[in-house]
């Protein structure tokens, strides 16, 4: 074998090694991305107060504050939520309740014609009911480590935030990173704070008005709402309204009238009043970009990637989108200087 046979053949071993340990270090990441992203997302939320208690504390202990208050204003209530949900679920799921609910629902006059098997409906909503549960029980030794990989990577990505974001600018391929950097930048804002925002506030007051009219499981169906709030102009609605003609159509009149009042509280009052006077001028985000976000993100990163999914694929389009325009703009000057060079 030659010399550049041999050459080659370390070139080629080197670059199968590079790529194998790409590989493997990809595997072994892959589990945690949801909770990194998530680290980032509360790293930005708290980073104004880190900044803020760096300047008397340091940055070590600033850092330590900012993960307390995450566990007690995010986690904590996060927790107690989820088996709150996970109580209301299994008590409509078991004894009476799915029975009832159906058997009612089914024996209205404008359905009877239509032959519904309730003994099949009220088995398959048990068991989907019941599937849940158990999926959401299953995950909770993985909901823990991902919760100490979060807050692991929230404390590094406090402490290490500037020096990141130098990294970040110096490698990103595009004309202007500063500039880049900068739209990442309020794209996370408008996404987190601006219609984060205001899903919260969906879903805490459908929380309190579902519960004062006496809808049942009013917490599962609030927090639903809280998730489909991140699609503006087609979320809320797809809750509300089927749940509203349901209390009418048992005759339970008065719920389904609360229902209705609450509905159009969250439709004109939020997210046409609220929404375009404090939320809309730091958005340009397309519905349907966001409808994509929180299908896609739940569906790869689980019931948080209503949060994450729009994040990543809007942050995606934009880093496209600049990628385009700086190859047009170096494409535009390459051939300026070609017709330079030609005469």
């Amino acid at each position: 074998m030659n010399l550049l046979h041999r050459l080659q053949l370390h070139n080629y071993l080197f670059w199968a090694v590079v790529m194998g340990v790409l590989l493997l270090s990809t595997l072994m990441v892959l589990p945690y991305v949801s909770a990194i992203i998530s680290a980032y997302i509360l790293a930005f939320l708290t980073r104004p107060l880190f900044l803020t208690l760096k300047v008397k504390y340091g940055t070590t202990l600033a850092a330590f504050f900012c993960i307390m208050i995450t566990i007690v204003l995010v986690v904590v209530p996060i927790s107690l939520v989820t088996l709150e949900i996970l109580n209301q679920v299994g008590g409509v799921s078991s004894g009476q309740g799915i029975a009832n609910m159906v058997d009612t629902f089914t024996a209205q006059p404008f359905l009877k014609s239509l032959n519904i098997d309730s003994a099949g409906l009220k088995a398959r909503i048990v068991l989907a009911m019941n599937g849940i549960v158990n999926s959401i029980l299953e995950s909770i030794p993985a909901f823990v480590i991902g919760l100490v990989v979060t807050l692991n990577a929230m404390f590094y990505l406090l402490c290490k935030w500037d020096e990141l974001s130098n990294h970040l600018k110096k490698y990103l391929p595009f004309k202007d990173n500063d500039k880049m950097v900068a739209k990442l930048g309020s794209t996370t804002d408008a996404i987190i704070m601006g219609h984060g925002s205001v899903s919260v506030l969906e879903g805490v007051v459908a929380f309190i008005g579902f519960s004062l009219v006496g809808v049942q499981a009013s917490l599962v169906f609030a927090f639903l709402l809280f998730i489909f709030a991140f699609m503006p102009g087609i979320g809320t609605e797809l809750i509300w309204i089927p749940l509203a003609l349901y209390y009418f159509s048992i005759g339970h009149y008065a719920t389904a009238g609360g229902v209705l009042i609450i509905g159009l509280i969250l439709w004109i009052g939020i997210e046409f009043y609220f929404y375009t006077r404090f939320v809309g001028g730091r958005s340009n985000i397309h519905p349907f970009i966001l409808l994509v976000g929180v299908l896609g993100g739940i569906t790869v990163f689980g019931i948080f990637g209503f949060i994450i999914g729009p994040l990543v694929l809007v942050n995606s389009i934009k880093i496209i989108e600049e990628a385009i325009e700086s190859r047009e703009t170096k494409g535009s000057k390459n051939q300026i200087l070609h017709e330079k060079y030609q005469k």
